[in-house]
């Protein structure tokens, strides 16, 4: 199994059999946004399916034009595929999901779990205010155009291994209390107050590897470059037997090597 990171939330998954899974791929970067993607939504093609953790515009914006491109199928919770459909994806398409069900892609298997958000970082406005209240129009028309919907979490296995990928610093407990993944893959964002939430959900899961993402400056002003080094320091104090693997954007690399 290949990793590659699209930044953001964004992951793109190869499995040895050769099939290609996206989850939330955003690749509509500004020509601003740090670190530089190497990768055009053209450089993805083939892809079987793409998975959809929620509903803003840096997790599904690339969805439509993905799905019109590849054919791919598209899970996403149902007020997701609503928004979607409204967008022109056709709804052959897209398959909504039901939490906990078991889903299949040769030997890959996966499901969806319920998730949560972290108030704190997840509004694009509330990023303006924070960040840059001169993109406020800006930011009101992405939380419009690309509202949050239901949340979900993916629980991956193949190659004899076990993935979760959190799109969100939010967490259901009862969802996450049994799971010991080999790697999780975890969103680390500038406020210290969701990166303290992310360390924690880290020592619940206390995965082999916990590969940071969304630390990005996917889309300035909205966004900053976050300090991964301080978040790999908590893990190492709270969790340290979990290894920190910080992913080189648009760079694959293989999930075995890393264990």
């Amino acid at each position: 199994m290949q990793l590659t990171w699209l930044g953001t939330a964004g992951f793109k998954l190869d499995t040895s059999e050769g099939a290609t899974l996206l989850i939330d791929p955003f690749l509509s970067r500004p020509r601003k946004a740090t670190p530089v993607l190497p990768i055009q939504l053209t450089d993805l093609y083939p892809v079987d399916e793409i998975l959809l953790t929620n509903g803003r515009f840096d997790h599904a914006m690339d969805t439509p034009e993905l799905s019109e491109q590849t054919g791919a199928i598209v899970h996403a919770p149902g007020s997701i595929c609503q928004r979607l459909v409204e967008l022109g994806v056709s709804t052959h398409t897209l398959e909504c999901i039901t939490v906990n069900k078991r889903k299949t892609l040769g030997t890959l298997i996966w499901r969806a779990l319920p998730s949560a958000v972290n108030q704190l970082d997840s509004s694009p406005i509330l990023r303006a205010l924070t960040n840059s209240p001169e993109s406020l129009t800006t930011a009101q028309a992405l939380d419009r155009d690309w509202p949050l919907g239901e949340i979900v979490c993916y629980h991956l296995q193949a190659d004899e291994l076990s993935l979760v990928h959190f799109g969100s610093a939010g967490w259901v407990e009862a969802e996450i209390r049994r799971l010991r993944p080999d790697i999780a893959l975890v969103p680390v964002e500038c406020h210290p107050d969701t990166n303290a939430d992310v360390v924690r959900l880290v020592s619940r899961l206390t995965p082999k590897v916990v590969i940071p993402h969304h630390w990005d400056d996917y889309y300035p002003p909205l966004s900053q470059l976050s300090n991964v080094k301080e978040f790999e320091a908590a893990v190492n104090i709270v969790a340290p037997g979990v290894k920190v693997y910080v992913p080189k954007i648009g760079q694959s690399f293989s999930v075995t090597d890393l264990l």
